[in-house]
């Protein structure tokens, strides 16, 4: 038997815009924030439980620091 790969992916990029907070509203509010100041070092570390958006929040938090221009880098 053999696993055919369907070429499918999902069809929106991570943003803070499309983040459903609940009850993380100061933790976006403090991530739009250091999006928005001019000045460097902001550093976050983020942790919750499986499914609780932290990879969601971390690749928008870096995508829209590199779009903005800023270094931004991740490891998995």
């Amino acid at each position: 038997m053999t696993q055919l790969l369907l070429g499918i992916a999902p069809e929106w990029t991570p943003t803070l815009d499309n983040f459903v907070a609940g009850r993380n509203a100061e933790l976006l509010s403090a991530l739009r924030h250091a999006l928005a100041g001019s000045a460097g070092g902001h550093a976050f570390c983020l942790w919750g439980a499986a499914g609780s958006g932290k990879s969601h929040l971390l690749q928008a938090m870096v995508g829209q620091a590199q779009a903005a221009g800023m270094s931004a880098h991740y490891a998995r």
